[in-house]
């Protein structure tokens, strides 16, 4: 067998295991925004994904505030606070999850805009039937009326 192909095999055989690297970088956890906030959830956010304690995170936060005049640090929040993503409401099981949820969140023009297809299309298949439903009964009431 080639190098590569054990390489490769070795990892496949260390993922099915179960083996992780530890830390926050490379657990697989995410940054996301607190829905459970005080202002916008950064914070807690932070806190959250280095698994510290949220005192800690905003004394930081607050010395960092003062100690360098207010604004820089105003400015950094406000950015970090657009950019991180919300905490999902649920937790996402399925990559597929994952993916709409990333979809939904970076794009919501293209998700509004296939809901309303998916809609567009169930209203279709309703009025559909509806049609069929009516003439049968349309019909109906014509063989009785004559």
């Amino acid at each position: 067998m080639r190098r590569a192909d054990l390489k490769q095999k070795w990892h496949h055989r260390r993922y099915i295991r179960g083996f992780r690297p530890v830390g926050p970088f490379g657990s697989g956890r995410r940054l996301f925004r607190s829905r459970d906030r005080v202002v916008m959830g950064v914070c807690k956010g932070i806190s959250d994904y280095f698994q510290v304690p949220v005192f800690w995170v905003r004394t930081i936060f607050v010395l960092a505030l003062f100690g360098s005049g207010l604004w820089p640090v105003i400015v950094i929040y406000i950015v970090a606070s657009f950019l991180m993503k919300p905490t999902p409401i649920k937790p996402l099981e399925a990559d597929g999850e994952k993916d709409f949820s990333d979809t939904s969140i970076n794009s919501r023009t293209t998700t509004i805009s296939t809901l309303k297809s998916r809609f567009d299309s169930l209203e279709r298949r309703i009025r559909g039937m509806e049609d069929s439903v009516t003439a049968s009964e349309f019909e109906w009431d014509q063989k009785m009326n004559t």
